[in-house]
């Protein structure tokens, strides 16, 4: 028998068996949790069933989608997520991008002050709609307070921001208040990327600052205010956190998300609920088509990473994007005008002259009211956390007091309490299962989608356009939608194997990864085509195998990405709340939705909730902190790379 050489290199594996190792756990991952049950809810669309019952599945063809699209409820659902998006989205445009021209300029303390503007973005939905439906509270809200105290509004007839006239506006301002500096995130991006030269030119011919604002600002940075426009737009649709904390669990405020909810858990019409949530889902593909269309303009790629249903050049399609500007003016005029009255449109239409008015004041008189600005800015962005600190270290009785108490005796009974009761330490253990399962889902999220992102950015795979678009489509569906077919897998898995997945934490742990690795994916992307790959051919040449040059080669580079998709998947899991919600039992087995169960149960103890909601965000805050340098880039997606 003849001797084996054990100094003789082992064979590498080839690049088909690198991209298959790599991508295929990946893809098998999102079309267990998102096709599989997706397809099986597409059929059940077309049944009469209720998944509580033990009748089996009649089938009815397509009433539920004819009863659905006919049913006045579900057709105000849509009016109100559409009215949302609209104002929610184009106030985060003005705020966030007047925030970008404010903070674009050198000043001391400028770092430390963005990172304050970005801390709302940190937060959970259910602690930033906690926050803003106590400083909107009608009888204790500071927010009536203040505006009785300057004669806003008349004292004895405090505004309800709870009905059905105010509701959609408090909504509103509290997503507009955690989401605009999304918005000032990207418009800063683009803002650094304007050439320096340009306004140089400019200034040798003397052009006013209107003229450099209007031809040289402008065309560097719509191309990324569109794409901010598009990030917002899929996320508000797909609200529901906000709305059904701050508006009575979606009594005034019944989002299309809302309206899924409470078809298909709570009356259990569970086919009339996955019609639905099918229409949803091809609102959301459309929306999704439009916004790889754009982000290919914007990154002036010849070729789509992820290949739309439609060719960009297609004529309608060419049309409807140079209509979508003054369309999207008009309608934003027209949501004014319904929500505010005539006064209001002039207000604003005020404002507007009043800012453009400022371009043409001397530089030291303009540098002095942005900074007057920024003060502002900061206040309103810090006020309604401050209030909440202040609040955690009160006592029941100051806390509705009223006129609110600004002077008082601190406690940290509230802290205390956390620690030393047993609903305290109850939720101390919610807080340990948030923490597991998300560091747990992190890793494992951020592991798979470096390997896939790897693969889509060096190998050639066929369909590549394809299996980018699946996986992008899958970071956009809104998580009700997801809910309910998941909701009877997991139903089904347990019914079948034993195995319980409802009201656990890998049940959650499993949502949680296959949410994280479509995020982690394309944004590791971005990161993985700034390597050149030339670093890795120069490897190979030298006999290195592919997964030892990825190794010396790529990872080094890619480790600062890494770890700041590994912050924002985790902010994603920690302040996660749907699936939390509604997967568990009675008793919630995260944080989240136990910082929540007060509500509906009569007074609610805000100094305590308060206190709840400080030790929550702390993770968030120390991330924010942390990774500060880093969340630019991140948030952007590389859509500055290749300008």
């Amino acid at each position: 028998m003849p001797k084996t050489d054990s100094t003789a290199p082992k064979k590498a594996l080839t690049d088909r068996a690198v991209a298959n190792l790599f991508l295929l756990p990946t893809i098998l991952l999102l079309v267990a949790m998102n096709i599989f049950p997706l397809f099986w809810s597409l059929g059940l669309s077309f049944t009469k069933f209720k998944a509580n019952a033990s009748k089996p599945a009649e089938w009815i063809g397509n009433a539920n989608y004819t009863e659905m699209m006919s049913r006045e409820q579900v057709w105000q659902s849509f009016t109100t997520t559409a009215a949302f998006v609209l104002l929610a989205v184009g106030l985060q445009l003005a705020v966030g991008f007047g925030l970008a021209i404010l903070l674009n300029r050198s000043f001391k303390l400028k770092g430390i002050i963005t990172t304050l503007f970005l801390l709302p973005m940190m937060l959970s939905s259910v602690v930033v709609g906690l926050f803003w439906r106590f400083l909107l509270d009608t009888n204790f809200g500071v927010i009536n307070w203040l505006l009785g105290s300057v004669g806003l509004m008349d004292p004895k007839k405090p505004i309800n921001w709870t009905d059905k006239d105010h509701a959609l506006w408090s909504v509103v301002i509290a997503d507009t208040w955690q989401w605009a500096p999304f918005v000032m995130l990207i418009a800063l991006a683009g803002l650094a990327s304007v050439p320096k030269t340009l306004y140089e030119a400019a200034s040798v011919d003397r052009a006013s600052e209107w003229f450099r604002f209007r031809f040289i600002t402008m065309p560097f940075i719509t191309p990324l205010l569109l794409i901010a426009l598009l990030f917002r737009t899929l996320d508000s649709f797909k609200m529901f956190d906000l709305a059904w904390i701050m508006t009575e669990r979606g009594a005034t405020v019944e989002t299309v998300s809302i309206q899924v909810f409470r078809e298909a858990l709570r009356n259990w019409n569970t086919g009339k609920a996955c019609a639905l949530a099918y229409i949803v889902l091809l609102v959301i593909i459309g929306l999704t088509n439009l916004y790889l269309m754009m982000m290919a303009r914007v990154r002036g790629e010849a070729k789509l990473d992820a290949a739309p249903l439609f060719a960009p050049e297609t004529p309608w399609l060419v049309g409807l994007q140079k209509a979508a500007t003054p369309t999207l003016a008009v309608l934003l005029l027209w949501g004014a005008y319904k929500a505010g009255g005539g006064m209001f449109v002039g207000g604003l239409l005020l404002l507007v002259a009043l800012i453009a008015g400022t371009f043409y004041v001397p530089r030291k008189i303009r540098s002095a009211l942005a900074f007057i600005g920024i003060g502002i800015a900061l206040f309103a962005y810090l006020f309604p956390l401050g209030w909440m600190i202040v609040t955690s270290l009160k006592q029941y009785t100051d806390v509705n007091a009223m006129p609110p108490k600004f002077t008082f005796s601190p406690t940290g009974e509230n802290y205390a309490a956390i620690f030393t009761t047993d609903d305290g330490k109850k939720f101390m253990g919610q807080m340990g299962n948030s923490l597991l399962v998300s560091v747990i889902s992190t890793v494992i999220a951020v592991f798979m989608g470096t390997l896939a992102a790897y693969t889509f950015s060096r190998f050639k795979i066929k369909a590549k356009g394809d299996a980018l678009f699946f996986i992008l489509s899958t970071r956009m569906l809104p998580p009700v939608v997801v809910l309910v077919p998941v909701y009877l897998m997991y139903q089904l898995i347990e019914q079948k194997t034993g195995i319980k997945m409802l009201n656990t934490l890998h049940g959650l742990g499993l949502l949680y990864t296959t949410v994280g690795v479509a995020f982690a994916t394309w944004l590791m992307k971005g990161f993985t085509d700034d390597v050149p790959p030339e670093y890795e051919e120069a490897a190979l040449l030298d006999r290195y195998s592919r997964l030892r040059a990825m190794q010396k080669t790529v990872l080094p580079l890619v480790l600062p990405g890494m770890a700041t998709t590994a912050v924002f998947v985790f902010l994603n899991a920690w302040n996660e709340y749907a699936f939390g919600y509604f997967l568990s039992g009675l008793e919630p087995l995260t944080a989240p939705p136990s910082i929540t169960a007060v509500i509906g149960g009569g007074s609610i103890p805000w100094n305590a909730v308060a206190a709840k909601a400080m030790v929550f965000l702390l993770p968030a805050a120390v991330f924010t902190f942390l990774m500060r340098n880093h969340l630019l880039r991140g948030m952007t997606f590389g859509a500055i790379k290749g300008r």
